[in-house]
This record gives structure tokens, C-alpha cells and sequence, in this order.
């Protein structure tokens, strides 16, 4: 099949990318500056560009778009489904992904609890023994989606021997195998942050969840709670989050995503002392450099075999459709 990248960053990527793509073409390109090898594609693979009903209308040939990783809200998938153009991402579980957010989510908790700021600002002044730090053990906290990444990090957390606290739409039954001590639905969320010195959100980003976290929850929660976020940014309200650190109703967030990608170095909310950020590392590390391109050449193989293939967010639009 013909396998186009959506941009030349991915060519870094060719030792690991190729010979799982064996027997099939491969080309690298940045559409946004030269869409037209989108009418050459049979499958796209994406990157965090956006892939519009305007770029679709070029790929005649296009059968099949992939997400390097999980958030396809950058896809027009009405587009995809009414041209029959299957639309999949990659599993969080088992590819690292979800692994390694809910390990940089614990980072930031662990760099929030300990102060690590103002532990290398006393550093330089010479000042040791400080700042007191907290223990994440006997904690509240508080996991705002119980997805891959939610499950993931709830596993992880009972090492601390933490007091969870699960927020979901639903509640399933795979619930039962977590360490939760209370359950909430996503309903109630002002509720369930309030008495939680960390509320780590890891939602998935939908129209329904676009800035759920805004004056209303910021403000139920306590004054020395942090807010951590490995999910999207556009989850939280970002002025209502800034006017929240300025005036200290809440103690300090991590994040590792911000609303624009990369971030205006100049943004107010970068130069506030109890705002840290990390680059969207999340989903970057070691074991999803080779998890997520074998996922998506399996995804390729079945596509050029006759088969469906898997993590397809829109099979049943498509069957609809025809």
C-alpha cells in the first residue's frame, strides 16, 4: 500500500518505521506545506496536524488515515466516514502510552508535592532543608477519567497508599478490579475534588468535555490542591485556571499539555511560580517508539489483506453510510 506520513519529522523515525512497513511504499511530507502527495496516499498516518474535508477532497485514492496515538480531535471524521475513509488510532494500553502518562502525571505530582521550584531557588541562595515538602501517602486524590490512562495510573498510585478517589461519565465493571475508595460520576465533579489534594485529570477531549474545569470546579476545590493535567489542555478553562494560581485558590498545577502547541514563551501563565509545565512528553518515551508504528503497520497489513482493521472510531458510520 502507499504509506504517506504526514511530515518529515517522522524520517527520524525511519530505522524503527521501515522494516515494519516492509512491502509497502512509504513517503514522508508536510502536507500543511505540500498537500499534493495526498493524492498519491492510500493510507495517511498523522502527527498533531489537522487533517481537514479540504485536504480529504485531494486524497481520492485515501482509505485509510491513523493517528500516531490516541486524540483524533484533529480529523475531520464526518468528512472520513461520508468518503468511506476508515479513521483509527492507537490503543493507549500496552503501547506505552499509557503508561508513560500516568508516569510523567505522577511526576508532576511528586515535583508539586516536593516544591521542586523553590528547592532549586534555595538551592542557588544556599538555603537547605527546605521547602517542607508533602508525601503523596494517605493523600486524596482525585483521577478525572477512568479510560486507559485513568486505570493505568489508579494501578500505579496504590504503590503510594493513597486515598482514590475515581470521577467517570459511567461507572463499568473493570472499576471493580482499582483501588478506589469512592466513586463519582462526571455529573458531580464539583464534589468529588473537594477534601482532594490532587485532582489529575485525564479525560479525553470531546465537545462534552471542553472546558469542564473551569471557575466552578477550581473553586470547589481546597485551597493546598493541586490540579495536574496529562489529558488536554482545552479540559480546563485557561483564565479561569490563571486567576485561580494568582490568587492562590488552589496551590499549584502540572501540565503536561498547554492550549497552544508549543507555547507562546512570553504566556503569563508560564512565568507564575506554581505553574509547571512539561513539553507533552507524555506518550514520548522508549516503548511507544516501537509500539505505536507496529500497531499502525498491523493496521496497514490487515487494510491491504482485504480486512478491517482495528481502533477504527468510525466502523459504524461507515456501515451506516453504505
Amino acid at each position: 500500500m502507499k504509506v504517506l506520513f504526514s511530515n518529515t519529522s517522522f524520517e527520524r523515525l525511519k530505522e524503527i518505521i521501515e522494516p515494519l512497513f516492509r512491502g509497502h511504499e512509504v513517503r514522508y511530507v508536510n502536507i500543511l506545506e505540500d498537500p499534493r502527495p495526498l493524492r498519491w496516499a492510500e493510507v495517511l498516518i498523522k502527527g498533531t496536524e489537522p487533517f481537514t474535508a479540504e485536504m480529504l477532497s485531494l486524497a481520492q485514492n485515501l482509505k485509510m488515515v491513523c493517528q500516531w496515538g490516541v486524540g483524533v480531535e484533529g480529523i475531520d471524521i464526518g468528512a472520513c466516514s461520508a468518503n468511506g475513509v476508515f479513521v483509527c488510532n492507537v490503543p493507549s494500553i500496552n503501547t506505552g502510552n499509557a503508561e508513560g502518562v500516568a508516569e510523567v502525571a505522577i511526576l508532576h505530582m511528586l515535583l508539586l508535592a516536593k516544591g521542586y521550584n523553590k528547592s532549586q531557588e534555595n538551592l542557588q541562595r544556599g538555603k537547605m532543608f527546605s521547602p517542607r515538602g508533602l508525601t503523596l501517602w494517605r493523600k486524596r486524590i482525585s483521577i478525572v477519567g477512568l479510560g486507559n490512562v485513568g486505570m493505568v495510573l489508579a494501578r500505579r498510585l496504590s504503590a503510594f497508599e493513597v486515598n482514590l478517589v475515581g470521577v467517570n461519565r459511567s461507572r463499568k465493571m473493570e472499576f471493580d478490579s482499582l483501588p478506589l475508595t469512592q466513586f463519582f460520576s462526571l455529573d458531580d465533579l464539583s464534589a468529588a475534588v473537594k477534601g482532594c489534594r490532587f485532582v489529575v485529570v485525564t479525560l479525553a477531549l470531546t465537545p462534552e468535555t471542553k472546558g469542564l474545569i473551569g471557575e466552578e470546579v477550581l473553586e470547589s476545590m481546597d485551597e493546598n490542591a493541586f490540579l495536574v493535567n496529562v489529558a488536554r489542555a482545552d479540559i480546563v478553562q485557561k483564565r479561569a485556571l490563571e486567576r485561580a494560581l494568582k490568587e492562590r485558590k488552589i496551590a499549584g498545577c502540572g501540565f503536561d499539555v498547554f492550549w497552544e502547541e508549543p507555547p507562546d514563551p512570553s504566556d503569563s501563565l508560564l512565568k507564575l511560580p506554581n505553574f509547571y509545565v512539561t513539553p507533552h512528553i507524555g506518550g514520548t518515551n522508549d516503548e511507544t517508539l516501537k509500539g505505536i508504528p507496529a500497531f499502525i503497520a498491523s493496521n496497514v497489513d490487515r487494510l491491504s489483506k482485504g480486512e478491517l482493521p482495528i481502533s477504527c472510531v468510525n466502523i459504524n458510520s461507515i456501515r451506516k453510510a453504505t
